[in-house]
């Protein structure tokens, strides 16, 4: 568990980018409608909890910064016996400053009354000139509102102030992973690999994908009620050429692609694995499934402070395009792109594609994903392999090294998988 300390340093981080005379307004986001009276489940503004650690919904941090002297004011979702019946129980005030290290709790009913006050003060020693906003695309805070449209109301109202978009201010604090931050990916990875086990075992053919999928969420949520990274990608034979929805029978003499990750305190293992059904790979599939994990091999010795995510496509592209050619899979290197058409790495955090700037070199502290793949629709062949991948003062770190991808290990995991 991240300590509340991180989360202060996090926003004086981002304070200390701040002009002064300024406000800074970040919601943490509602639920969206799904139908009639429901709504989709909520999923908090990571943005804001990154900063914040809260994660319940129609909560605002509103910050001054004004003579270099910071104020912090959060606001949440005032107590009702009557509502929490319907909705479930919500934070106190007191439970706020403890998760957030911020000591002014306010409640959200009064928040546009504390903001107009703010930014209508004409005292010249406590005058807003700036006003700074997440305004990331569909960041709802009402039902059909968004932060964007905030933005537009108060451009329109105070057009003597300025509004600047602070999104890329905090992606930038987002990218670089702090030890506490490492530790949740491990504890991620590691039940990842438990349910990854689990799937080995059960893996026969007979059975349909969807009661894969099904398996890996019912063993993480076993283990210790843990959610999914994303919806699990279970995809066998041809399937596994584009992605598709997991209904099919497995067949003994194919190979099955798992795409899959474990959340721990929200923080995203991403983790793809290729089995033969069979447990054995035939000389064609272990053919291509080398090729793969050759490249993914070679991503991970080429990681380091520096280098870009483009080169190491580049990296990718050039070393998969001469195996195939090799292997005599295609005719010339330029064929690869049809049988390759993926970027090898993204970052990685509280979101599965954790918001970046990807142009940027990456610097110690980077998580990324290191994910190459093959996919010969012809041959009803597609194998990727996707490891997570921390970038170290001097090259880097595989963290999900300990999920078995050899060739031979694979094999002989299958074949005691009854024992």
């Amino acid at each position: 568990m991240i300590k509340v300390s991180e989360f202060i340093e996090r926003r004086e981080k981002l304070y200390s980018k701040l002009k002064d005379s300024s406000v800074l307004v970040l919601y943490s986001g509602v639920a969206k409608k799904r139908s009639a009276d429901e709504d989709f489940e909520f999923i908090v503004n990571r943005n804001f909890y990154y900063l914040t650690n809260i994660k319940q919904e129609n909560s605002i941090l509103l910050v001054t910064k004004l003579d270099g002297i910071i104020k912090e004011y959060l606001f949440i979702n005032e107590y009702s016996e009557l509502k929490e019946k319907w909705t479930g129980r919500r934070i106190t005030p007191n439970e706020a400053r403890t998760l957030s290290g911020i000591s002014n709790i306010l409640f959200s009913p009064t928040f546009d009354a504390q903001l107009e006050m703010i930014l209508n003060n004409t005292n010249p020693l406590d005058r807003i000139d700036y006003i700074y906003m997440d305004l990331e695309k569909e960041n709802k805070v009402g039902p059909e509102t968004s932060t964007n449209d905030v933005a537009s109301t108060l451009s329109l109202n105070y057009p003597n102030k300025e509004l600047i978009d602070v999104y890329t201010e905090i992606i930038r604090l987002r990218m670089v992973k702090s030890s506490g931050e490492i530790e949740e990916f491990k504890e991620a990875i590691s039940k990842t690999n438990i349910g990854l086990k689990k799937l080995m075992k059960a893996l026969q053919p007979g059975k349909y994908e969807y009661q894969l999928s099904s398996l890996f969420y019912y063993t993480i949520q076993d283990y210790d009620y843990s959610e999914l990274s994303f919806p699990t990608i279970c995809a066998s034979g041809v399937n596994a050429t584009c992605y598709m929805t997991p209904l099919c029978k497995l067949q003994e003499n194919d190979l099955i692609l798992f795409d899959l990750g474990c959340q721990n305190n929200l923080y995203c293992a991403d983790i793809s694995r290729t089995y033969p059904i069979s447990g054995k790979f035939s000389p064609l599939q272990k053919t291509i499934y080398s090729i793969v994990l050759g490249a993914n091999k070679l991503v991970i010795k080429s990681i380091k402070p520096g280098i870009t995510i483009a080169e190491l496509q580049q990296i990718t592209i050039d070393y998969m395009a001469k195996e195939c050619v090799k292997a005599g899979l295609i005719n010339s290197e330029e064929e690869i792109g049809n049988y390759y058409f993926h970027n090898i790495s993204h970052h990685i955090g509280l979101d599965t594609h954790d918001p970046s700037l990807r142009e940027l070199p990456l610097v110690p502290g980077n998580i990324i994903s290191d994910e190459p793949g093959l996919y010969f629709k012809e041959l009803g062949i597609g194998v990727r392999i996707e490891d997570d991948v921390l970038v170290t003062e001097d090259g880097s770190y595989n963290l999900s090294g300990q999920i078995i991808k050899e060739v031979a290990d694979i094999e002989s995991a299958l074949s005691h998988k009854n024992g």
